[in-house]
């Protein structure tokens, strides 16, 4: 058994202390009957999958059109722990008769005798008779939680949005919350500033020098954003298509292709060299 099935008493005696260990009731998992009086029928199943358990009438009676009635079953139950019963009509007899249940609600607590209110919607009178299968009472589980008070409740897609509300957009989709980032702004200064691109490396004297040039910057001023992460997708993107920023990446394929190492003072980042330290 696992630990869950046994709850620790201390017993003090003297100076010493006991440690028992004392089973506990396990969880039912199992809809038990008893039957009230003898001409009590216990509920069925009619197939191995049905949701609900046929309850039966004690004895016969009559739904008046457009009244109800409380009728007998002579049985009590015990639920699982952990659900609570639900009776439901027969479909047959709600679709032929009109016929519905009302106080549909058993607690797991409740011990009693259960009995049906058949409410009669059509316009003819209903007769049913003893051992007749009157309705179906079906086991469901619940969240047995306590309330607790709140200043405020979480935001939801309706909020407070009343009657009908459902109805104003049917082909409503789930919609996300788009995350907030922080990114820093880094603002160059114009005045000091220089990059070599691919025309350059044939003409620049410092480059036929085989001296491995990477942009550089001065930072001139930084403002730190809070933006949605979608806007930095879109500069991405602009990015990869942006031909002036692309014709800066052959500089970084010729190194490759010469075998030679990478600059000490340089970086790769998304397939370009930059300047550690600076822009």
């Amino acid at each position: 058994m696992k630990t869950e099935h046994f709850q620790i008493s201390v017993i003090h005696q003297k100076r010493s202390a006991e440690t028992a260990l004392i089973a506990e009731k396990r969880e039912s998992t199992s809809l038990t009957i008893m039957k009230l009086s003898d001409k009590a029928i216990i509920p069925t199943r009619r197939s191995r999958f049905a949701a609900g358990h046929d309850i039966y009438a004690l004895m016969d009676g009559l739904v008046p059109a457009k009244g109800q009635t409380m009728v007998e079953t002579s049985i009590a139950i015990g639920l699982p722990e952990g659900s609570y019963g639900r009776l439901a009509a027969r479909s047959v007899m709600a679709s032929q008769m009109g016929i519905a249940v009302g106080s549909g609600v058993i607690d797991a607590d409740y011990t009693g005798e259960i009995q049906v209110i058949l409410r009669n919607h059509g316009e003819a009178d209903c007769m049913f008779k003893a051992r007749d299968w009157i309705e179906q009472l079906i086991i469901e589980r619940i969240a047995n939680a306590d309330p607790m008070e709140v200043d405020e409740l979480e935001t939801t897609e309706r909020g407070k949005l009343r009657f009908g509300s459902s109805d104003l957009n049917p082909k409503r989709s789930i919609t996300l919350k788009e995350e907030k980032v922080k990114i820093c702004l880094l603002h160059a200064d114009m005045s000091d500033n220089e990059f070599s691109s691919a025309p350059d490396i044939g003409s620049d004297p410092r480059l036929i020098k085989e001296r491995e040039m990477c942009s550089s910057a001065h930072v001139h001023a930084a403002l730190t954003r809070t933006l949605n992460d979608g806007f930095l997708e879109k500069i991405k993107v602009a990015g990869n298509e942006d031909e002036r920023w692309q014709e800066r990446s052959p500089e970084l394929v010729r190194i490759r292709e010469s075998g030679k190492k990478m600059p000490d003072e340089g970086i790769e980042k998304d397939g370009l060299l930059y300047r550690k330290n600076g822009l």
